[in-house]
């Protein structure tokens, strides 16, 4: 007889908060380790308070329970395998959250395929494991922005550091946030 271990049952008695990720394509899919690494690291789980549990839709069954649900979907197809040559397109934006009837709603949205042509040079010759991490943090630091929008339920920017309208490379990558 082979004993199986049962996979973690969450409740809004031991969580209250789930953040889930929408990965549109296989490619965005495996960023997932990377990825999740980097947002239980980023200021988003302070942010958001209490217990936080991060998974894939894939991963989410409909008799979970949760106190708050937060969505995260990346867009396009986050392929890292080979950068684009294609100009950044300036002004477009990265993330973004919906604002309806004045309140800012609990959705994530990230253009991966924008955000790979604005990090072309940080990803060009680099192993694909280093493309990963380094995508995973720019993703991760959009999303601690547009939380921000969500958790305060402003749509204003700062005038520097992560919270600004128009972020950098630099802003997305470095080691060390405001």
């Amino acid at each position: 007889m082979r004993l199986t271990p049962a996979k973690p049952t969450y409740s809004a008695v031991s969580h209250d908060t789930l953040v889930l990720v929408d990965f549109p394509t296989h490619a965005c899919t495996a960023l997932w380790p990377a990825l999740k690494s980097e947002l239980k690291q980023s200021k988003t789980p302070k942010l958001l308070g209490g217990s936080v549990v991060w998974m894939t839709r894939d991963e989410f069954h409909e008799t979970m329970e949760f106190s708050l649900i937060y969505q995260i979907k990346l867009q396009g197809d986050c392929r890292i395998d080979a950068p684009s040559d294609h100009q950044d397109a300036p002004g477009t934006p990265l993330g973004w959250v919906f604002m309806v009837n004045e309140h800012i709603q609990p959705f994530v949205y990230v253009d991966c395929d924008r955000l790979v042509q604005m990090l072309h040079g940080d990803l060009r010759n680099k192993p694909t494991a280093e493309r990963k991490r380094i995508l995973s943090r720019a993703i991760s630091r959009i999303v601690v922005l547009e939380m921000t929008h969500i958790l305060t339920q402003t749509p204003l920017h700062a005038a520097a550091g992560l919270q600004k309208a128009h972020v950098t490379p630099y802003d997305l990558l470095a080691y060390h946030t405001e």
